[in-house]
This record gives C-alpha cells, sequence and structure tokens, in this order.
C-alpha cells in the first residue's frame, strides 16, 4: 500500500508481481502460521522471506480485494483497538474481518495462512453486445480467491473490478461501457496460477 501511495500503481504493479512470484514457488516449503520455523528446517531464511512476508502480504492483498476497501479497513481499525498492546492470533484478526465484512471468511484463512495450496484457475470470457460474459473455473481444490478483472475500451478508458472465486466455477456478465478492446485478468496479480 505504501508502495501504491508514493511510487504509484506501476511500481505497485511490480512489487505485487515479485511478491507473488517468491510466494508461488515457496508456498510449498510450509504454511503462514508456521511463521519463524519455515527454512529452519533446510536452513534457508529466503523460505521465510518468502512466505512470511511476501505470502503474507499478498493474503493480506487479497483479503482486502475480496472484502472490499470500506470492511478491510474497518476490521483493521478494529482489530487495532481491540488488541493494541495485547497478543493476538489469526482467529482474531479473522473475527474482525468478519465483523467487518459480514462475511464467513473461515475458508479464506483455512486456505491461505495454514495449507499451503496455490489456486490452480483458467478463466474464459465471451462478448454479446454490450456485455461480457466472464468464466473462472478452479482446477483441483477450491481455495477462495479475488480475480482482478481489468476491461479495456478501444477509446482508452479502462474499468477494474474483482471477481470473488469461492466455488469450483463462477460465471459473471459484466455490463460494457463502449467497445472492449481487451480483457485482462489478473492484472493485480493475485496468489494463483491461470491457465487461461
Amino acid at each position: 500500500m505504501y508502495a501504491e501511495k508514493e511510487r504509484g500503481n506501476e511500481t505497485f504493479v511490480d512489487v505485487l508481481r515479485q511478491m507473488r512470484r517468491w510466494a508461488i514457488e515457496a508456498s510449498p516449503q510450509g504454511p503462514v502460521y508456521l511463521g519463524y520455523r519455515l527454512g529452519h528446517v533446510k536452513g534457508d531464511s529466503r523460505v521465510f522471506r518468502a512466505v512470511i512476508y511476501n505470502k503474507a502480504a499478498m493474503v493480506m492483498h487479497m483479503l482486502r480485494r475480496l472484502i472490499g476497501d470500506d470492511a478491510f479497513f474497518r476490521g483493521i481499525r478494529a482489530f487495532y483497538a481491540e488488541w493494541r498492546f495485547k497478543k493476538a492470533g489469526t482467529d482474531d484478526l479473522r473475527v474482525a474481518m468478519e465483523k467487518a465484512s459480514g462475511s464467513d471468511l473461515n475458508a479464506f484463512f483455512e486456505a491461505w495462512i495454514f495449507r499451503t495450496e496455490i489456486p490452480q484457475l483458467h478463466v474464459r470470457h465471451t462478448v454479446q453486445g454490450s456485455t461480457a460474459t466472464v468464466t473462472i473455473e478452479q482446477r483441483g481444490e477450491v481455495i477462495p480467491v479475488p480475480v482482478s478483472i481489468t476491461l479495456v475500451y478501444t477509446g482508452g478508458n479502462t474499468e477494474r473490478l474483482t471477481i470473488p472465486v469461492t466455488e469450483r466455477s463462477v460465471t459473471r456478465t459484466l455490463p460494457l461501457t463502449g467497445t472492449l478492446r481487451e480483457l485482462v485478468v489478473n492484472q493485480e496479480d493475485s496468489v494463483a496460477v491461470f491457465d487461461r
């Protein structure tokens, strides 16, 4: 968020891409909840950095995209107010985010904090008239993940939206405000592997 605010969107996207790559490469080494123990078994501190710093940061970014900025920042403020100067854990953060968003986030936290699998997604889209239909399918285990879609129009304007993928297959029909030149998937690089 600092990179986004201080250096602009291009730097922000570059940082996300690097973090995503490291997170995907190191994820099989262990889940986020293992914390400092990661990398010690093999004596590789890069695993700790990749999972705890990069993957955990990506998980927070995905949570923000999944529940929206208003709920995310409301949840962060409530979590901070309740747990300031006290020891808090993952479940405490999940509860604060669930209260702020009105959503059950157990599956999201279970998948991203306590397990190591990375979603395998296949995306396809069709355009008919003034709508685009986007279908996102998960291969393998279903892992809740927000997928960013950018609609690029021939006039140069763009629209960005997030599709929460919480089931094996999710289809959304999107109204178009002009002639679509390109539909870009995952521009913000969620931690997923895409087969387009």
